[in-house]
């Protein structure tokens, strides 16, 4: 490929550093009820990245210093974490992830030590609720971790890591919003929080994205994005207007207590949620043009792959075991991919995902314009 046509190297790497878990949370697009790990009908055994791979991965790209996120599974379940922290931050990147927090107190110590930059501890109301979504005993042990980890930074006397709770909200969790922010936690113990309305997509949308995967690069995959099909019946069961509601006093506890609130997608008002989990994308207040990931991000699945959509694996653009990253990043097959999202701004799958809210461009002013995808 001429040098005309290479991409400068992503600023965000999200590592899926393994498949496992050790819960199985029932919104979970990879283990849960209708995950693609669950549904797995050979029963194949859960990928972990190599590390050789990965810290081939992070000297390559020393030179951009790029943002790092792990992702899984459950992160803290990888068996070489610390190395793999270690070398990141020798290099002058910064990281962040995701934890259902059961392991974080056996790791809370390591973290602080090694200078780990955010962990984001997923818990979904309170205890009854949270477990009920999550498993039993998950809400004491992730509580046990968040304050192990605050105690640890305490006796190190380090800013890092900062703790952030990750609330997703479906039908079983919506309702607990304002007993948990407000009565439950202790907010001393956190820098900042975020809502997340639960990822999602129609049958309609799949089958878009599917023939937009068959057509322009030949795949017939259907292993992931399958897993984020809901019934819109199911998420009629939310009350946008008690919802809302829980959120506007939760967002003014925060700003009370000068911590930060993020929302995805960022306008919690009825008609905006109503629109959202409707699918009723043209009707909401929050509209996106474009999304910037496929210049700017990149995830490497456990298994070696390169995907230029997060969560979305069905589609890769090739293999770390097989090629470097700099010529998969540059390979054809990428570049016809940016070439259609340059010209189609979005792809079918795009408004049911919360990453858009963090890495779109959005509109300023409201349009219904009928959105098409063609290839």
């Amino acid at each position: 490929m001429s040098l005309q046509k290479k991409t400068n190297l992503p600023r965000n790497v999200t590592i899926q550093l393994t498949e496992l878990c050790n819960l199985r949370c029932r919104m979970c697009y990879y283990w849960g009820e209708r995950g693609a790990y669950s549904s797995d009908i050979q029963k194949t055994q859960p990928a972990i990245l190599d590390k050789e791979i990965l810290l081939r991965l992070i000297n390559n790209l020393q030179l951009t210093k790029p943002h790092y996120s792990f992702f899984g599974g459950e992160p803290l379940t990888y068996p070489y974490i610390e190395e793999i922290i270690t070398a990141i931050k020798s290099l002058g990147s910064s990281i962040d992830m995701p934890t259902n927090g059961t392991r974080l107190e056996a790791y809370s110590s390591m973290l602080v030590r090694t200078k780990f930059d955010r962990v984001r501890v997923s818990i979904d109301g309170t205890e009854e609720i949270n477990d009920l979504q999550r498993g039993k005993g998950s809400y004491k042990k992730a509580m046990e971790g968040i304050r192990a980890l605050y105690h640890e930074k305490q006796t190190q006397k380090s800013q890092k890591p900062l703790i952030e709770i990750i609330y997703t909200i479906t039908p079983t969790t919506y309702n607990a919003i304002e007993e948990f922010f407000l009565t439950e936690l202790d907010l001393d113990l956190i820098d900042s929080a975020t809502l997340q309305m639960q990822n999602f997509m129609t049958k309609e949308m799949g089958r878009a994205y599917s023939t937009l995967l068959k057509d322009l690069f030949e795949i017939e995959s259907n292993s992931y994005w399958q897993a984020l099909i809901c019934s819109l019946d199911e998420l009629k069961k939310i009350d946008t207007l008690a919802l809302s509601n829980q959120v506007q006093k939760v967002r003014t506890h925060f700003s009370e207590h000068n911590i930060r609130l993020n929302l995805e997608p960022p306008t919690f008002t009825p008609k905006n949620l109503y629109a959202y989990l409707n699918a009723d994308w043209t009707n909401m207040e929050d509209i996106y043009e474009t999304c910037y990931v496929p210049w700017a991000s990149v995830d490497i699945t456990a298994t070696g792959d390169v995907a230029p959509c997060h969560i979305f694996y069905d589609l890769t653009m090739g293999n770390l075991y097989k090629n470097s990253f700099e010529e998969i990043w540059n390979n054809e097959k990428f570049q016809r991919f940016r070439v259609y999202m340059k010209k189609y701004k979005l792809m079918p799958i795009c408004y049911g995902c919360c990453i858009l809210y963090l890495a779109g461009k959005r509109k300023r002013r409201h349009s219904k314009r009928t959105r098409k995808h063609n290839i």
